[in-house]
């Protein structure tokens, strides 16, 4: 009784929803924050979550678990750098371009965004970035703009060269890119989320949506659809594609970018990929990032071209090769790094038929590993098997929130969207497993 109410609670404050997120993963996060208050029991901890702030905030916090880093994904970056040069800076040089990102968590994505436009040519008094989060954890990380490696991942790392001092095994961002961000929290949930705000001219919401249940989805959307003027730009996650369709927006069509800009009236409606592309940006092999001598913008970043999927979860090398990380306390990042899942067992029972034990198998390996894309891609497919569309939905959506361009994950959710009559969402992945296969 009290687990459902807690499950309100955040569904009511913050928007989670525990169809989505899983009642068994808000139960364990549940736990872990009454052994980290010391209370006795659950109703306890119930009383304290009601009166403090400062607690349901770490809860909100411990449920969603962050997952960030600098330039997640590249496409986005890209695509932004290449609207500045080509579109914007032509005919828009004298207004200052204005971008918000929502949730920002602790910075990585809004300081992306900062340096993309440095990059581009724009100095900061040229653009102005808003950041949000409902955690004001968060927003303090931000602010103090330092980080470990984690947040740095790939091999296309000269930026940090660039805009990063080593101290000790942390990483401090320059003042250029930290003062050129403005952190704030609020709730993206709430209706008058940013009232006070002039529109936006391109607006990042990534990875937040697929959190939601559709009623609140359709609120944050609203919200979002407000802060954004005609022809304006919207970038969503590669799960929230869906969101977006019949909603007046039109793809950008620049792959895996997963932008959108809004439309006027349908007598003056845009076409998909009308943002005129002047000058094709060619990106060096050998980019020299001195901070003191800055390079064109085509010449700053090296961006590897994906390789052609082969049916399998490993095939894309473009995308970031995960670790299995020990479960720790929240925010701490364990710098020893464990075997990945022997999956062998949990196979063997799913190929004799013993889906139950299989699916156990994956769950206990998921509560001390919850970025491992191989085992939530298996527990799909056990769910999937048992019958279970929903929880099976879910773990492809995991699973692809880590890795954007997984072959096999694609493949099998967008065959449980056809298969429950969501032809619009099975469209639009069977479009980015075309757009892959001609990679």
């Amino acid at each position: 009784m009290i687990q459902a109410t807690i499950e309100a609670l955040l569904k009511e404050k913050v928007g989670l929803a525990a169809s989505i997120l899983g009642s068994g993963e808000i139960a364990r996060s549940v736990e872990r924050r009454r052994i980290a208050c010391n209370l006795p029991d659950l109703p306890t901890y119930f009383q304290l979550l009601q009166t403090s702030p400062q607690e349901f905030e770490e809860l909100v916090e411990l449920v969603i678990v962050p997952e960030t880093w600098f330039f997640r994904d590249w496409e986005p970056f890209i695509f932004l750098e290449r609207y500045v040069t080509s579109e914007w800076l032509p005919t828009r040089r004298n207004r200052i371009l204005r971008l918000l990102s929502v949730p920002c968590s602790s910075g990585e994505e809004p300081y992306s965004i900062a340096m993309t436009l440095i990059n581009a040519g724009l100095t900061p008094n040229q653009f102005r970035i808003d950041a949000v989060d409902i955690s004001k954890k968060s927003i303090l990380r931000a602010k103090e703009a330092i980080y470990n490696q984690n947040s740095f991942r790939g091999n296309n790392l000269e930026f940090q060269n660039r805009y990063f001092t080593k101290i000790d095994d942390k990483y401090q961002l320059c003042d250029l890119v930290k003062n050129a961000v403005n952190f704030m929290s609020g709730n993206l949930v709430e209706p008058n989320f940013l009232r006070d705000k002039s529109p936006y001219d391109v607006i990042f919401c990534r990875n937040v949506l697929i959190y939601f249940e559709r009623s609140t989805r359709e609120q944050s959307f609203q919200n979002l659809n407000r802060l954004l003027p005609k022809e304006g730009l919207i970038f969503l996650g590669h799960a929230e594609t869906s969101q977006i369709l019949d909603s007046g927006f039109v793809s950008v069509r620049h792959p895996f970018a997963f932008a959108y800009r809004k439309e006027g009236d349908k007598n003056d409606k845009l076409t998909e990929g009308q943002i005129p592309i002047k000058n094709q940006i060619k990106y060096s092999p050998t980019p020299n990032l001195n901070l003191s001598q800055p390079k064109p913008a085509n010449q700053l970043f090296e961006i590897p071209k994906p390789e052609k999927p082969q049916n399998s979860p490993q095939s894309n090398q473009n995308s970031p090769k995960l670790q299995a990380i020990p479960l720790s306390k929240p925010n701490e990042v364990n710098s020893k790094q464990t075997p990945l899942l022997n999956f062998e067992p949990a196979r063997k029972l799913a190929d004799s038929g013993q889906l139950a034990e299989a699916a156990k198998l994956c769950e206990t390996y998921l509560k001390e590993n919850s970025t491992s894309v191989e085992a939530y891609l298996l527990l799909g497919q056990i769910h999937q098997a048992r019958g279970f569309e929903k929880q099976a939905e879910q773990c492809f959506q995991k699973a692809i929130y880590l890795e954007p361009n997984n072959y096999e994950a694609l493949l099998h959710l967008s065959l449980l969207k056809e298969h429950s009559g969501d032809l619009a969402g099975a469209t639009v992945l069977r479009q980015r497993i075309q757009r892959l296969q001609k990679s």
